[in-house]
């Protein structure tokens, strides 16, 4: 190691500092060449939750270094947050009880415990000050070189490019796939996250809030806050606050978007509070006026937001989306009254973020379960308003509630844990269907209230050919023509349309052929489409249709798949006419 820490000493030292982290990374990025490159049978929610769960044990690896550097006393914690919450993260990833554990939110809660990871200290006085210079210097200067690691990365990936063209026009080589599939990813995937690491600074540093003096990257954030967010931010305040005073004078509830106006506000907000903390910036006159009046002018806005987001779960029920919303006014009504009682903390913005967000995630209550169950609970309580007594019942509900049980069953069937909550309701109420089975459009139409749809039309879809299928044209060399089946000529005269799921196939005036595909989409694996071939023979000749990508409907049971859309090239073991074009 002597040699290489002489070559690039900077290598070595980050490889002794952050070493579990450069691991995890490196496996996250095998997994993603894995991935990339078809290497594996696992499925694409399998390959993902891998990746996603490798990368954010490297950001909690990371953050438990900075920790064990910042507090080396606490020895045990260190260990517990560098090793095992990293391990404890990849395996979260992997459990599929979205019951229990949803880990969707995971990733940014761990990204907002590495922004205040060198922080934890709370402190008072002249301590507590310094622990909020510390945090805003360190995360401005790591913000900063994520940003230059970022333009590294865009410049290599032209550099490639150019070297990929030119051996492809100069040489008539194919390295496409070498540079694009294996070298950027190694490059994005890990090389790029080890030169960020490298410049995360050392806990001990002092930076221009610690010392006094500004520097360039906090003059340039300050210049943006001063000059750019915070008038934004005043002219956003005035438009949310005469709209509230609309709604005084008409007498209307305010329109479901609002939410996410307003969170957005209060965020954007709480983004300016930490941009202009240094205190070289505090001393300016727009600063001091911010700082003054910020988190009064947000009292309205979250009343009004608090009211928006009842009306809608009052009228429909909770959903992820809405669990966002919620979370969000949460988050910022305890920032705004922690900061007006004088107890504010700039560590508590992020903190209070990453929690609520790591609440969101475990538990019954997760991001995806508590909305299951709401939706759920609200499906019981109209069925049981309704007495229904057998499997035949037939619910007396008015428009409102139809409306409403229509949207508690769509919301529930969209995934398995859901459809699980609705059988569970279903049965309690002595109604038997297997929605995994059966479109939810008929359960509404058994409860009396058939969805105006047409039930023909269910869920679709799209699949495109596997990479791994070997594509042997030999027994029908000849390509006619490629395009997509709408009923279009594709070469030599050949026509083809796809009517009630079979391929229609016309050759002349006397020449026509019908080809079942019921058989052939039920044998294809999943969503992808594992037998290209679709094969006929007409006029003497044997052709065959490569399918690039296919979209079928699902039949009322589920089971009655209709192709509606094909897209390929026809192949033919005879070569076509003189002179014969293809039209796509």
């Amino acid at each position: 190691m002597e040699w290489l820490e002489r070559l690039a000493p900077d290598v070595t030292a980050t490889l002794r500092r952050f070493p579990f982290a450069i691991v995890l990374t490196a496996i996250g990025t095998a997994v993603a060449l894995v991935s990339i490159n078809d290497l594996t049978s696992l499925s694409a929610e399998d390959q993902l939750r891998w990746l996603a769960g490798f990368a954010t044990a490297a950001v909690c690896a990371t953050a438990g270094t900075l920790f064990r550097e910042s507090r080396p006393a606490a020895r045990v914690a260190g260990l517990l947050l560098t090793y095992a919450l990293p391990v404890l993260v990849v395996a979260a990833f992997q459990v599929r009880d979205a019951g229990w554990l949803f880990p969707v939110t995971l990733p940014v809660a761990a990204l907002l415990w590495l922004s205040v990871s060198p922080v934890t200290r709370i402190g008072s006085g002249s301590a507590r000050e310094e622990q909020q210079n510390r945090f805003w210097w360190m995360n401005s200067q790591a913000i900063a070189t994520a940003a230059v690691a970022g333009a590294g990365f865009a410049i290599i990936f032209i550099g490639i490019l150019a070297i990929e063209r030119s051996l492809s026009f100069l040489f008539g080589l194919d390295t496409q796939s070498i540079f694009f599939e294996w070298v950027m990813p190694v490059v994005g995937g890990f090389l790029t996250p080890v030169y960020w690491l490298s410049t995360i600074p050392k806990t001990t540093d002092a930076g221009g809030p610690l010392t006094g003096e500004p520097e360039f990257v906090g003059t340039a954030i300050g210049f943006l806050g001063q000059f750019v967010l915070v008038p934004l931010l005043f002219i956003y305040a005035a438009i949310l606050l005469a709209y509230t005073a609309q709604i005084a004078v008409t007498r209307s509830l305010p329109q479901g978007t609002i939410g996410w106006m307003v969170l957005g506000f209060v965020v954007a907000g709480a983004a300016t509070w930490l941009v202009l903390h240094a205190p070289f910036m505090r001393e300016r006159g727009i600063v001091r006026l911010f700082r003054r009046w910020w988190f009064w002018l947000t009292l309205i806005p979250l009343a009004l937001f608090a009211v928006a987001v009842w009306v809608r779960v009052d009228a429909y029920g909770l959903t992820t989306e809405r669990m966002l919303l919620i979370a969000g006014g949460v988050w910022a009504a305890l920032l705004v009254a922690v900061f007006l009682i004088g107890r504010g903390d700039i560590r508590l913005i992020p903190a209070l973020a990453g929690a609520i967000l790591l609440l969101l995630a475990v538990g019954p209550w997760n991001i995806m379960a508590l909305p299951h169950h709401n939706q759920g609970a609200r499906l019981s309580q109209l069925l049981a308003d309704s007495d229904p007594t057998s499997s035949v019942a037939v619910p007396d509900w008015d428009e409102a509630q139809v409306s409403k049980a229509r949207s508690a069953i769509f919301y529930l069937s969209r995934d398995e844990h859901g459809r699980e909550v609705l059988r569970q309701v279903l049965l309690g109420h002595g109604i038997v269907y297997d929605v995994a089975d059966q479109d939810v459009r008929l359960l509404m139409a058994k409860l009396g209230y058939p969805d105006p749809v047409d039930p023909a039309l269910q869920r679709s879809t799209t699949a495109i050919r596997s990479n791994r299928v070997v594509m042997d044209v030999t027994e029908t060399p000849y390509l006619l023509g490629r395009g997509r089946i709408y009923g279009a000529q594709l070469g030599d005269g050949v026509v083809l349309a796809l009517e009630d799921g079979e391929l229609v196939v016309t050759h002349g005036a006397d020449a026509a052929t019908r080809v079942p595909l019921a058989a052939w989409v039920d044998g294809q694996e999943g969503e992808a489409i594992s037998d290209p071939w679709i094969e006929f023979t007409l006029s003497g000749r044997r052709f065959r249709f490569l399918v690039d990508s296919a979209t079928w409907h699902d039949g009322p049971t589920g089971n009655e798949r209709q192709v509606v859309d094909l897209n390929g090239g026809l192949y033919s073991d005879q070569p076509g006419a003189a002179g014969a074009m293809p039209t796509p």
